[in-house]
């Protein structure tokens, strides 16, 4: 399986939001026969995969984020897709779950959040976990139940309730001094040295190498979702002008030539971030390489997507995106396979580092990227998570190959 269909699932693919008070037309209605029987295949994955039990945060492992994360963003894309309110009532109860496992700073809601996993670093906690399992998933359920009646007369008031939580929840890591507007178009997220320690609240001074470090561009931008939702939502330029800086603060750093466009891990931007503490000077603590896990870059391309949706990224950086995937990196075979973005093919470790993936965000733009995305779908059946990529390819079809930016002229005025 791609494997970055587990980052999709959290990331979701951003259907259109239906006019409040009015019913949106599901796209399920539009489906052709062969896709009304992929979606009767995964439904029941879906639901059976957000029943309980649910693991506590406390004794689970960083990967609690993202396994919670597949059971609950299918749910809500999946009603997107069909309108069926099977969905949204099994989503209700992880959701409720979720937020239990939530520490609540005593005094300082700010440092409030899912800090104490099982394996977690002094205070590492990092901004994808709460969009993860938290913002992604609030905006999307506030979208659903804005768009139907007859869900608001139900749930619209525990939505508007998890949408606000959720909008504070975005702007906590502004106040525990983790934005940093660099100039006057880019800005980026770097970590905190503080964290609260469990049980009392009290900010105990982090020891780890990633105190303060630079955030890397998939952790920022899994957020992004969130932030395209809450802007679509409400029309906050907050969320536009947060995101504009970061993608320029990303679009940067890319490194290109005649055949592809590449980008590390992560950049660094801020002295402290160096050994010497002089910006620039010397070995950053962290390092700033190609990482060897191709599904972040698919994030990252998916990130662009969401940008140029909104308006916020230039169709020609889209082109080489997809240059980048289709002939640089894909190997001319299908099922597809794929270099790195880094031109690398590993074959002799872990199947998710060495090697790339079908960018299927990209999908939007281009006809061979779903023509490859098909044959991926049905070359990985049965893989973990394969109900969740074949969801997302439904959707992706039920809308036209088109440049035309999905969500540009729907974002209400203020």
């Amino acid at each position: 399986m791609n494997t970055s269909g587990w980052i999709r699932t959290a990331v979701g693919t951003g259907l259109i939001l239906g006019a409040a008070g009015a019913r949106a037309e599901a796209p399920l209605e539009r489906a052709t026969p062969e896709q009304r029987k992929l979606y009767e295949e995964i439904r029941p994955l879906i639901l059976r995969a957000a029943q309980p039990p649910f693991a506590a945060l406390a004794d689970s492992p960083e990967s609690w984020f993202w396994t919670m994360s597949a059971r609950m963003t299918p749910l809500l894309r999946a009603h997107a897709y069909s309108k069926d309110p099977a969905f949204l009532e099994a989503f209700v109860p992880v959701m409720e779950h979720v937020l239990s496992q939530r520490f609540v700073h005593p005094t300082r809601p700010e440092w409030s959040g899912w800090w104490h996993y099982q394996d977690a670093l002094r205070g590492q906690a990092m901004i994808d976990h709460d969009a993860l399992v938290f913002f992604i998933p609030a905006m999307l359920f506030a979208r659903e139940v804005r768009g139907d009646p007859a869900l608001q007369a139900r749930y619209g008031a525990k939505a508007e309730a998890w949408m606000k939580d959720a909008e504070a929840g975005i702007r906590y890591w502004d106040a525990r001094g983790c934005w940093h507007d660099l100039d006057e178009r880019t800005g980026w997220y770097s970590s905190y040295f503080d964290y609260p320690e469990a049980g009392t609240g009290r900010l105990l001074k982090r020891e780890d190498i990633y105190a303060g470090d630079t955030i890397p561009y998939n952790k920022v931008h899994c957020l992004f979702e969130a932030l395209t939702m809450a802007y679509r939502l409400t029309g906050d330029p907050w969320y536009r002008v947060r995101m504009e800086k970061a993608a320029n603060f990303w679009r940067r750093h890319w490194r290109e030539d005649e055949k592809h466009v590449e980008w590390n891990y992560r950049d660094h931007f801020l002295p402290v971030h160096y050994e010497s503490g002089v910006l620039g000077q010397g070995k950053t603590k962290t390092g700033a390489w190609v990482h060897p896990k191709g599904g972040y870059y698919s994030l990252d391309a998916q990130a662009a997507v969401m940008l140029y949706d909104v308006g916020l990224f230039a169709r020609a950086d889209i082109e080489k995106l997809l240059k980048t995937n289709l002939e640089f990196m894909w190997r001319g075979d299908v099922p597809p396979t794929f270099r790195h973005i880094n031109g690398e093919y590993d074959t002799s470790g872990a199947a998710n580092r060495g090697r790339g993936y079908l960018w299927t965000s990209l999908a939007h733009f281009s006809p061979k990227i779903r023509e490859l995305w098909a044959a991926q779908i049905e070359a990985s059946r049965g893989s973990w998570n394969w109900h969740s990529a074949a969801l997302d390819y439904l959707i992706e079809m039920s809308r036209p190959v088109s440049w035309e930016p999905r969500h540009a002229r729907e974002i209400p005025r203020r």
